[in-house]
């Protein structure tokens, strides 16, 4: 009997050890879980402001007929309608070229991209943006899909802090 006693009080000793080590282990894997996860965190981070930066001297140009040549089509409005003279030797631009795949069934004109050289001329092309009220063509700035959808989701706060001023 007192063999049986020893026997079953050194399992429970064993299996009270086999559960500490189980916690510690758990512990430590719950701590490195955390630490990849901020890891991971800071790096999209990292990878959102990256893009934002890369796409700093993009606009965005909608509703412009398809066209092989982009960039004649966006000297033609820069000159025609924006009423930038001699734009093709003062605004540089670095490429341009149109978002995503021509579907024929596809009624709008995919947008184009537009990297400018200077951050001056894209600002100044921006700020004439206006100019363009009349025809269907739009100007926007490009941002990350990240930060657009957070734009997205203030609009209407901005709006209606907007309505409040007035």
């Amino acid at each position: 009997m007192k063999t049986s006693l020893e026997f079953a009080y050194a399992e429970v000793t064993d299996l009270k050890d086999e559960v500490e080590k189980t916690k510690k282990s758990e512990n430590e894997i719950q701590c490195k879980m955390r630490n990849l996860e901020e890891s991971n965190c800071l790096l999209q981070e990292s990878v959102i402001d990256l893009k934002a930066r890369s796409m700093r001297d993009n606009l965005l140009f909608y509703n412009v007929e398809e066209r092989e040549n982009t960039d004649e089509k966006i000297y033609q409005i820069l000159e025609e309608k924006l009423q930038i003279p001699d734009a093709r030797n003062k605004i540089k631009i670095n490429r341009s070229h149109r978002v995503g795949r021509k579907h024929h069934a596809q009624r709008k004109p995919r947008a184009i991209v537009v990297k400018f050289n200077y951050f001056k001329d894209r600002e100044d092309i921006r700020l004439n943006a206006r100019k363009l009220k009349e025809t269907r063509i739009g100007i926007a700035e490009q941002f990350p899909e990240e930060i657009e959808k957070i734009q997205q989701m203030l609009y209407p706060e901005m709006k209606s802090g907007k309505s409040r001023r007035t």
